[in-house]
């Protein structure tokens, strides 16, 4: 089995490995250093009490005669106080005063004044010696005191801290790459479990979801996130599989009705009339084709990363007097009442076809869900800083729990009807997406007594500033 160094479980089992090896082994020098340490320091301390006592011993030495040589109290020392290994005294000259038997004058003065204590760590016959060499005052003058400690146990104790630990590190690496995959793999199971549910996922059954653990983690959130895209991902395949029923149904309907219409046409000569009525069909099922890819070709712009969009001063009022202008004659043919409320000089920036396409499918709409007699309201206002464009309607309204959806691509409410309609579901998703590339906003409510209310606000401009710009 060959170690793939990309998987996440093997690097997150390399990083234990080095995080555990690095922190053991600055466990292992700092407690070196810190042991060294301390005991070189306890053993100064030793030293320095040890010549404390032989100078109190020098000054108060009961047991000799006055007049009693340094070299025999210094003797007397020794004798009393064996736990000093070597002792050796010299005047400042390097005469020597007193050595300890077992010393032999062996220490050389290693300080050049020594006014306080100089230690030193000397090698003697193969003993580590610690040296403390000091200048006092013994019976009147100055004298060189060289006093030394064996410290063979020390290094011992040193040397078997050492010896432990490069035992040990071995042993910590395989106990660290051990723990290291096993926690690796528990911590990577639930993400294998994610990844193995997703594998059977098909464009057929996104209805399943992905199981949730309720851990709290970071890997219960991916999980949640995942199955929110599932659903996004299901809507969008239910719209899509619709919408391509929908195309295929209408196209077909089209092209048989265009066919059968030419060739009735062409079955016999007939009269102009005929022939201008065959025209007439034909034109309309042309329009509503073309109406259909128009939607189609501006929701595979929405898609565009980067739109193209002109962006120049426009006055809100004149596009919304050409679309109930072009829109008036449906109207009428459906005895409907148009009513236009608009304040003039009302500007914004923006794309003069996309904003005529907005207000086109708000009023289409419009008109397309209200009945004969029924009554569509246009309106136009300032309010502070932005425009607000109303249009409302006393059609058959939307029902208030299908308004959080209504802007979704190819949602439609009642499928049946919007087809009878020639509506495809692309209608209010091309109008946010047209509200969105203009930092604008909408919304739809719910009719005081019946239909729908939409409400698009526009960020405003100053009329100086339009005029300037334009």
């Amino acid at each position: 089995m060959s170690l793939n160094l990309r998987s996440l479980r093997v690097r997150l089992c390399l990083w234990y490995v080095l995080l555990s090896m690095v922190w053991m082994s600055a466990l292992g020098i700092f407690s070196y250093i810190y042991l060294s340490h301390a005991l070189a320091s306890s053993r100064e301390q030793t030293m320095q009490r040890r010549e404390t006592r032989m100078i109190h011993f020098i000054k108060e030495e009961p047991f000799l005669a006055p007049g009693t040589p340094l070299a025999v109290q210094l003797h007397h020392f020794m004798l009393v106080s064996p736990d000093t290994d070597l002792l050796e005294v010299s005047r400042l000259d390097g005469t020597p005063i007193y050595m300890s038997p077992n010393g032999g004058g062996r220490i050389p003065w290693t300080g050049d004044g020594c006014k306080d204590p100089c230690f030193n760590i000397v090698t003697l016959d193969r003993h580590t010696f610690r040296t403390l060499q000091h200048v006092v005052d013994l019976e009147g003058y100055p004298v060189r005191l060289t006093m030394a400690g064996v410290m063979d146990e020390h290094y011992d104790i040193l040397k078997m801290v050492e010896t432990s630990y490069l035992i040990f590190l071995p042993l910590m690496l395989l106990a660290a790459i051990a723990g290291g995959f096993m926690l690796s793999h528990r911590a990577l199971e639930p993400v294998d479990r994610i990844t193995r549910a997703a594998r059977t996922l098909g464009i057929h059954d996104l209805h399943r979801r992905l199981p949730i653990g309720d851990t709290g983690d970071e890997l219960q959130r991916l999980a949640e996130a995942w199955n929110k895209l599932l659903e996004r991902l299901e809507r969008a395949v239910k719209g899509l599989t619709q919408l391509t029923s929908d195309v295929s149904h209408d196209l077909r309907t089209t092209i048989t009705v265009m066919l059968a219409t030419t060739q009735l046409a062409l079955s016999r000569p007939r009269s102009n009339q005929e022939y201008r009525a065959s025209l007439q069909t034909i034109m309309k099922e042309c329009q509503s084709t073309a109406a259909l890819l128009d939607d189609l070709l501006a929701a595979a712009r929405a898609d565009t990363p980067q739109q193209q969009i002109e962006r120049r001063p426009l006055e809100l009022s004149h596009i919304i007097q050409e679309v109930c202008g072009h829109l008036l004659a449906r109207t009428e043919m459906k005895h409907q009442q148009l009513t236009v409320s608009m304040q003039d000089d009302l500007w914004i920036l923006g794309d003069a076809s996309l904003i005529r396409r907005l207000v086109t499918i708000l009023l289409d709409n419009a008109i397309k869900y209200t009945g004969k007699y029924g009554s569509i309201a246009i309106e136009l206002r300032a309010s502070g800083t932005a425009h607000i464009l109303e249009v409302r309607d006393t059609g058959v309204g939307i029902p208030q729990e299908e308004m959080p959806r209504i802007f979704d691509r190819f949602y439609r409410i009642d499928a049946s009807r919007n087809r009878s309609e020639g509506g495809n579901g692309l209608g209010l998703a091309i109008a946010k997406w047209i509200t969105q590339v203009h930092d604008a906003s909408i919304h739809a409510e719910p009719g005081a007594a019946s239909g729908t209310v939409f409400y698009v606000c526009f960020p405003a401009i100053p009329v100086s500033d339009a005029i300037q710009v334009a």
